[in-house]
C-alpha cells in the first residue's frame, strides 16, 4: 500500500504540458513551415525556368519545320542569319514588306508567295513569337546557321531572372 500512495502523489504534478514544451513544440513547428516555404518558392523559380526552355525548344523546332517545308529558300541561303546583324536585317525586310500594300503573308490566299517571300515571312514570325514568348529575346539574341548542306545550328539566348549575362541553348539538326 505504501508504494501505491507514492506512485498517486508522483502523478498529481503531471496534468498537461508544460509551457517550454509547448514552446518547443511551436519552434519545431514554425521551422518546418518556413523550409516548407522555401521548398515551395524555389520550385516555382525552377518550374519557371524550365517551362521557358521549353519554349525555346518548341520555338526552334518550329522554324525548323518552316525550314524543312521550304528547302528551296533553305539551299538559297533565305533562312541564314549567323550574326545579329543578319537576324536585324531579316526582321527588318519582314516589317518592311509586313506594312507594305501587298504584303509579305504567304497562305493559301496568297498567288505570289515565292520561296524567298516565304523565308522572310517564316523568320519574321518566328522572331515576333521568340520576343513575344521569351523573356528578353529578340533577335540580336537569337542565329541560325547552315554547317553543311543539310545540318542547321539554331542558337537562341534569353533573360533568366537570376543569371546576368542570357541564358543560351542551341540546337544542331540534321533538315
Amino acid at each position: 500500500m505504501h508504494t501505491s500512495i507514492a506512485r498517486s502523489s508522483l502523478n498529481i504534478g503531471q496534468r498537461g504540458f508544460s509551457l517550454v514544451e509547448v514552446l518547443v513544440a511551436l519552434l519545431v513547428l514554425s521551422i518546418g513551415l518556413l523550409g516548407l516555404a522555401a521548398l515551395q518558392t524555389t520550385s516555382l523559380k525552377y518550374n519557371t525556368d524550365s517551362y521557358t526552355r521549353t519554349q525555346a525548344t518548341i520555338i526552334a523546332y518550329d522554324i525548323l519545320d518552316r525550314m524543312r517545308l521550304n528547302p528551296t529558300g533553305v539551299s538559297a541561303g533565305d533562312y541564314d542569319a549567323a550574326t545579329s546583324a543578319d537576324a536585324a536585317s531579316k526582321v527588318s525586310a519582314y516589317n518592311g514588306c509586313k506594312s507594305s500594300a501587298s504584303g509579305c503573308k504567304c497562305d493559301a490566299s496568297t498567288a505570289d508567295c515565292n520561296t524567298n517571300k516565304l523565308a522572310t515571312f517564316d523568320l519574321g514570325k518566328w522572331y515576333e513569337r521568340l520576343a513575344a514568348t521569351l523573356p528578353e529575346a529578340s533577335s540580336n539574341l537569337a542565329t541560325i546557321s547552315r554547317t553543311s548542306a543539310n545540318k542547321v545550328t539554331i542558337t537562341i539566348r534569353w533573360k533568366e531572372r537570376d543569371l546576368p549575362t542570357p541564358n543560351s541553348h542551341v540546337w544542331e539538326v540534321q533538315l
